[in-house]
Order: C-alpha cells, then sequence, then structure tokens
C-alpha cells in the first residue's frame, strides 16, 4: 500500500510530465524503429522464399510454362513407352518371325498342285524382276532335287542345303537369313521359306519411323489443345485485370470470384481480405481525419480568443489572466492531440498487436509516477494497492489504457479529491485492474455511453474530450478483458460537494497461462 499525498506539496509542476513525455517520445521512436525493422525482415524472409520457389525465369508467361511443361512430361513418357516397345519387340522378333516362316511354309505346301514333279526346273539365266512385297520374304519349293516354284526375289541356291526340316539360320550373299524348311514325303515336296535379317531390322525401322510420326503430329495437336485450353482456363484472370485496370482509384470493393477456376480463387479470396483490411484502414483515416478536425476546431478556436484577450489587454492583472486560460486552453490541447494520436496508433497497429507476459503491477508504478506533480497540484490523494498479476499483454497499449483511466480519475475526482488504484488476482484467476475517484460519479444510464468515442458524460470537467474511455474500451476489447463501472470513493460528509460515492472502472483481464 503506497500513496501520493500532493495537498501541502509546492514542488514545481512540470518536472514528472516533462520527463513522462521525453519517455513516450522515446519509446514511440523505438516502437517505430522496430515495425520497420520487423517490415524489411519479412519483406526478406519472402524473396527468399520466392528465389527459392522459383523454377522458370522470371517475366514468363504461365500459360507458356504450362504448355511447356506438359508437352514435355508428354514427351517424356511417350519417349520411355518407346523405348519399352523396341526392346521388347527385338526380344519377340525373332518368336514373330519364326511363327511366320512356319505359317507361310505350311500355307505354300497346302497350295500347291498335284504333278509339280513335271515342271521344269529353275531356269538361271532368266531374271524376274521381283516386287516390293517379295523382297520381305522369299520362299522355295524342290521337288526331286529341282527348284520348280520359287519367289521372284529368292537365290538360285538352296536357302537350305542340308534341307533338313526346322529352323536353320543361314548366311546368303554375305547376309544372315532365318530359313525354315517343311517336307510332304508323300508328294516329295520340300518347301523352304526365308528372310533376311536386314528385312526384319528395315520393318522394324519403318514402324519406329511411322511411330515418330504419329507421336510428332499427336504432340502437335496436343500443344495446340493445351495452349487454347489454358488460354481459356485464364480468362476470368484476364477479366479480373481489366476490372482493376477500369477501377477508380479509391475503389476497395472485393473483385468477382465466381467465374474462377479453383487453383485462383484462393489467392483472389485472399486479395479480397487484403482490400477488405485496406479498406478498414482507410475508413479508419477518414474518420480519425473527420474527428480530429471536430475535436480541434473548438480548442483552437478558444486559444485564438484568449490570445486576443491578452493582447488587448491594458492592465497586468487583465493580461496575466488570459494567460492563464491561454495555458490552460494549451494543456487541454496537448492533451487531446495526445489522445488523438494514441487512437490513430491504435487503428493503425489492431492487426499487429504482440500480446507477451507481463506484471502489470510494475507497469502501474511507472504510470502513476507520472501524476505526481498533478496531485500536488490539485492536492489530490492517489493510493496504490498492487500485488504481482502476470498477463498477456501489449505494453504501450496498457499503458495507454492506465493513462487513461488514471487521468480520468484525478480530473473528476477534484481538487482535495482521492483516487485509489489496486491490482489483484481474483479467485477466479482473472487479473482485476480497479480504478476509483471521490468525483461526482456517472448515472447508471451513461454508464453504457461512457465508453464511445466522443461522448460527454453531463457534469464532466472542463477539457474532457470523449476520447480516454473510448480507447480504453478498445484496448480491453485486444486484450480478451471485460469492462464494469459502478459507485466510486465515498466522500465525506464535510466534503463542498456533499455526500456521494464517486465513480469506479474495473477492468478483468484473463490470467497469463503458466510457463
Amino acid at each position: 500500500m503506497s500513496s501520493i499525498d500532493g495537498r501541502n506539496d509546492a514542488s514545481p509542476p512540470h518536472a514528472a510530465q516533462d520527463e513522462a513525455g521525453g519517455g513516450r517520445h522515446g519509446r514511440d521512436h523505438d516502437e517505430r524503429r522496430q515495425r520497420w525493422h520487423d517490415h524489411e525482415q519479412r519483406r526478406r524472409e519472402w524473396q527468399e522464399r520466392c528465389g527459392r520457389r522459383e523454377s522458370f525465369a522470371g517475366g514468363r508467361s504461365l500459360r507458356w510454362k504450362l504448355t511447356w511443361v506438359l508437352i514435355k512430361t508428354v514427351l517424356l513418357a511417350w519417349f520411355v513407352w518407346l523405348a519399352c516397345q523396341v526392346w521388347q519387340l527385338s526380344r519377340e522378333h525373332s518368336g514373330m518371325l519364326d511363327n511366320s516362316l512356319r505359317e507361310i511354309a505350311e500355307q505354300v505346301l497346302a497350295s500347291m498342285p498335284e504333278g509339280l514333279e513335271r515342271l521344269p526346273s529353275r531356269d538361271p539365266k532368266r531374271i524376274t524382276e521381283p516386287v516390293a512385297a517379295d523382297r520381305k520374304m522369299s520362299f522355295q519349293v524342290w521337288a526331286q532335287g529341282r527348284n520348280v516354284v520359287y519367289s521372284a526375289a529368292a537365290p538360285l541356291q538352296p536357302l537350305n542345303p542340308t534341307f533338313k526340316d526346322g529352323f536353320a539360320r543361314r548366311l546368303i550373299g554375305g547376309e544372315p537369313w532365318q530359313v525354315y524348311t517343311l517336307t510332304d514325303h508323300r508328294r516329295g515336296l520340300i518347301v523352304q521359306v526365308g528372310r533376311s535379317k536386314q528385312m526384319a531390322i528395315q520393318e522394324l525401322q519403318g514402324w519406329i519411323a511411322g511411330s515418330l510420326l504419329a507421336a510428332g503430329l499427336i504432340l502437335v495437336l496436343f500443344g495446340l489443345a493445351t495452349w487454347k485450353v489454358i488460354g481459356r482456363s485464364l480468362r476470368p484472370i484476364t477479366a479480373l485485370r481489366e476490372i482493376l485496370q477500369q477501377r477508380p482509384p479509391l475503389d476497395l470493393t472485393p473483385l468477382p470470384t465466381q467465374a474462377l477456376p479453383s487453383e485462383f480463387r484462393p489467392l483472389v479470396d485472399a486479395f479480397n481480405n487484403q482490400l477488405e483490411r485496406v479498406d478498414a484502414a482507410v475508413q479508419h483515416e477518414r474518420r480519425f481525419i473527420s474527428d480530429a478536425a471536430h475535436e480541434l476546431r473548438t480548442p483552437l478556436a478558444v486559444l485564438s480568443t484568449h490570445a486576443e484577450l491578452a493582447l488587448r489587454a491594458t492592465t497586468l492583472e487583465e493580461k496575466n489572466a488570459a494567460l492563464v486560460r491561454l495555458n490552460a486552453g494549451v494543456q487541454r490541447s496537448a492533451r487531446l492531440s495526445e489522445q488523438l494520436l494514441d487512437l490513430a496508433r491504435l487503428d493503425a497497429g489492431e492487426e499487429s498487436v504482440r500480446l507477451k507476459p507481463l506484471d502489470l503491477s510494475d507497469l502501474i508504478v511507472l504510470v502513476i509516477r507520472d501524476f505526481e506533480t498533478l496531485a500536488r497540484e490539485r492536492r489530490q490523494r492517489i493510493s496504490l494497492r498492487a500485488e504481482p498479476a502476470r498477463l498477456l499483454g501489449d505494453v504501450d497499449q496498457l499503458g495507454i489504457l492506465l493513462r487513461n483511466l488514471i487521468d480520468n480519475a484525478v480530473r473528476h475526482a477534484g481538487a482535495e479529491g482521492q483516487v485509489a488504484v489496486t491490482c489483484a488476482v481474483h479467485s477466479s484467476g482473472a487479473v482485476v485492474l480497479s480504478v476509483a475517484d471521490s468525483g461526482c460519479g456517472v448515472s447508471p444510464e451513461d454508464c453504457d455511453r461512457i465508453f464511445d468515442r466522443f461522448y460527454r458524460a453531463p457534469g464532466s470537467p472542463d477539457g474532457g474530450s470523449g476520447i480516454g474511455l473510448s480507447l480504453v474500451a478498445r484496448i480491453a476489447q485486444t486484450h480478451g478483458a471485460r469492462i464494469e463501472c459502478g459507485p466510486g470513493l465515498e466522500r465525506a460528509s464535510d466534503d463542498p460537494r456533499g455526500p456521494g460515492r464517486g465513480f469506479e472502472v474495473r477492468v478483468q483481464f484473463p490470467l497469463a497461462p503458466a510457463g
């Protein structure tokens, strides 16, 4: 329990206020510098993340990127498939060739008529120009050791001189051949069917060339279709760009998202949220400018009037009285300006409040020291009863809350009044801050309105702006606290204002979690 009693103290009135003002300006400067440092750090981190994730050269079209990636993916998949097919065909080609040779030999033997043994043998001098189809396959039909039936491209010598049934590999004309021999013992016929390895390779090469040509055509068609589809899908983005280009500078209405692809909708939703925040900030700025202009108009007019009265004074007493009123007006204007700046600071920083564990009792002691001089001037008594109470809060905002509560109590308590500040941890687990005075109090019907911005309760002392308690309500809401108001300190029977009870404001903060 401590108290500040200024009833018989005549110390200079401005020393504590100057020290407090200098401290506040220093804190404001440190706060701005810290915010700038945090902003620069976030910007650098964002650039580093973008640099790590960037896989294309900057500035290239998203449409081109997607098309090129899809074409490369399809091309790679097709080449893998082609390699697998060629490998598989190269393994199975010998088996497929053997089967085709056997089938052809059986068909040739079955189609041969009776009496082939009477046909003359092949004349080596007779040259028949083979057609293109005959170059792929050659066959010979032998009867009694003579080649009586043959294909145009068949060689003169036997495909298999041993005439042994089955498959055989032979070198004919310097080229490897696969030969199949089939014998009909009843009729004495031998059929030999052969095919050169070069023909098989040419056939495989032709298949590969045809596949490549077909794949090229398919790839071109796929690229064109992909280009068209992606372009059509990106039309809503182009429409959004045109909408933004045609908008007035201060049009912050949300962008339409109905026709957007699902991949782009989260981005536009985030952009719309940002537009809403910017619009709220612009509205705050407009409201602040309007409120500041409205509230400063009257004090400035009063200051101008007092200055003119001081200039026109004919005696020293009249001049001093006008200067005293002028000084009081300057102090009221300074306090109003400080509250308006606190209001603007809250509006600008309400999205970036960082709550940290702190002891509210230590902060109360520091703030009360700023009011020592004012208490001495008014011959008031400020009592403090505080116990350690930790909570999650913002030091600067809680300082604004305490200064406004104590300043409001000091101004309403009047000359030789009393102000009691208490801080304790309630049994329910809440930190309860109470600021009570012995002033004229507030009627129950006004308790709900005194926290509205620029509202002044009837009977408020001169110099009130109606901003202080609205700041208290805003900060309490930010910290998840609950505000209650009621009767304050009881006045003695010999008080010039008569018996009665003043006004009290209680703020209940959630207790900081353990650890």
